[in-house]
């Protein structure tokens, strides 16, 4: 599985939104809508994602690629918080598995 769309299940799962920049708009604005997301990522090269928790408060943020790069490559960037450290190890360990 591609590293952002494993991301975006995993942020989906807590209940929380994604936000997705394309370099010029918010496409997606505080989403749960999984189809939604993937198909504003996958319309620009690079994308933003912002992600907010059930308070509404931003919890990370990410730049994400779905094109020519390798699965675990896709993340190309991201905050350095909590929740997507959480995140990296879920990751990680669905590659070890």
């Amino acid at each position: 599985m591609k590293a952002y769309e494993h991301l975006i299940d995993y942020t989906l799962d807590f209940g929380f939104t994604i936000s997705v920049w394309d370099g010029e708009e918010w496409q997606v604005k505080r989403s749960r809508d999984r189809a939604a997301i993937i198909e504003a990522v996958e319309s620009v090269e690079e994308a933003k994602l912002r992600i907010r928790d059930l308070a509404g408060e931003i919890v990370g943020t990410a730049w994400v690629s779905a094109f020519g790069l390798e699965d675990e490559e896709t993340m190309m960037d991201w905050s350095d918080v909590d929740f997507l450290e959480a995140w990296e190890e879920a990751y990680n360990a669905t590659l070890e598995g």
